[in-house]
């Protein structure tokens, strides 16, 4: 099932809020090469990251932390800290932009408390923050449009989060910071995230993020599987399990949902042992549920030498501690990626390409250059794997990575107001 079968699986009405269609531009325009992806290592080689963070903060290894781990907050602010340094500016306000309070949310509450790293210690391993009234001067906007429901938006001084139920309402927030004191210079430094926030805007474009996850999983799945995959089983499996119920298993990490998909999905398998033994709690995470998969394929289990060599793959991968496992279902997902950007013509109504075509936030690509027109810092951080945002030297020869590629920026034009501030 490709990428354009899965959009049509909706009804598209027309988009109740009046849009436009700004041209053709990319992330590179906001950030630059300033990306950390899933690895933190950031994408230029000017600033250092994880590897050398780790002698820093003594931080252990080899696990890399994710998004709502506390190490991770950690290891943003060491690595904004090196950026500041390089410009000879400190961190002294931080902003987020984001899309969810359980992620960036989160993060940001743990960054504004921490210390610089020079003041930074560590007591018995656990991270040692500001006293509770010295935070870092701090504000998050979480954006997710509503577009159906009148405009509103949750401002709470004493947590620095601000929800909005449009992204047009950036120009409060900023508004809203800039009235509790933040000057927004360059001892500000803003962390943007990218996928369904400067991309894909969540409750307008994140569908079509989706949906090129989707097309390059069918993708991944289909060539492991050959003729014997069967499609709707695997979407059945994949809706089941997509859900917080499941977190437990899958870490609510799509490697480990797609994998475990793509293992229910083998007729060689006693799969409905498997699933009896996922409901009752025999197998409660993921590592139980590759060792389970193992057990089965090494006892005899009929499965390709395709599937069998995926299978390897990913169970060294967990061994390693590799937070993105199945590294082919990610790489696949690159290039569906880049097939989802700058695909439709000019013209196309908006609900049409807000379903089909991952575009730029306008927004967000205004807010942005507002901010970094003052001299603020930009830098975006994401849980977005590398195998899914940057080529490989062989497998993807010729392509680019997600941060250079050009498409549509559309929404809703604040340039005027943030004029005005």
């Amino acid at each position: 099932m490709e990428g354009a079968e899965l959009a049509n699986t909706q009804t598209r009405e027309a988009y109740p809020i009046a849009v436009d269609n700004f041209g053709l531009t990319s992330l590179d325009e906001l950030v630059g090469d300033l990306i950390v992806y899933r690895n933190l290592e950031p994408i230029t080689r000017q600033l250092p990251g994880l590897k050398s963070a780790r002698h820093q903060l003594g931080l252990p290894a080899p696990s890399v932390p994710r998004k709502q781990e506390t190490s991770y907050a950690q290891v943003a602010l060491w690595i904004l800290e090196q950026a500041q340094e390089r410009r000879n500016a400190s961190v002294g306000e931080l902003l987020f932009i984001g899309d969810t309070l359980s992620g960036d949310g989160n993060t940001f509450q743990v960054m504004r408390t921490l210390r610089s790293a020079a003041e930074a210690s560590l007591d018995n391993g656990e991270l040692v923050g500001h006293a509770d009234d010295a935070v870092l001067p701090s504000a998050c906007f979480i954006g997710n449009e509503k577009a159906g429901e009148p405009e509103h938006f949750d401002a709470d001084e004493e947590t620095g989060m601000f929800e909005a139920n449009r992204w047009s309402q950036l120009v409060d927030w900023i508004r809203w910071a800039q009235g509790n004191g933040m000057r927004l210079d360059e001892r500000t430094v803003v962390v943007l995230d990218l996928d369904k926030t400067a991309i894909g805007a969540r409750g307008r474009n994140n569908r079509a993020i989706d949906v090129a996850r989707l097309k390059g999983l069918y993708r991944t799945v289909g060539s492991l599987l050959g003729d014997k995959f069967n499609a709707a089983l695997f979407a059945q499996h994949y809706e089941q399990l997509n859900r917080a119920h499941y977190h437990h298993l899958t870490g609510d990490n799509q490697d480990y949902l797609a994998y475990i998909c793509l293992v229910l999905n083998n007729e060689g398998l006693d799969c409905t042992d498997l699933l009896e033994r996922i409901e009752d709690g025999s197998v409660q995470t993921f590592e139980q549920f590759v060792r389970y998969a193992e057990v089965c394929i090494a006892g005899g289990g009929r499965v390709s030498e395709a599937m069998r060599q995926a299978h390897e793959a990913v169970n060294m991968a967990v061994a390693l501690g590799d937070p993105t496992p199945f590294k082919q279902f990610r790489r696949e997902e690159l290039v569906a990626t880049l097939e989802h950007m700058n695909n439709l013509a000019d013209d196309v109504p908006a609900e049409e390409r807000f379903s089909q075509e991952i575009c730029i936030t306008q927004e967000v690509r205004e807010a942005v250059l507002w901010l970094k027109a003052r001299g603020c810092l930009i830098f975006s951080f994401s849980d977005k794997p590398d195998e899914s945002s940057i080529p490989h030297p062989t497998r993807h020869r010729g392509k680019l990575p997600i941060h250079k590629a050009k498409t549509h920026a559309t929404g809703v034009s604040i340039a005027d107001h943030l004029r005005n501030l």
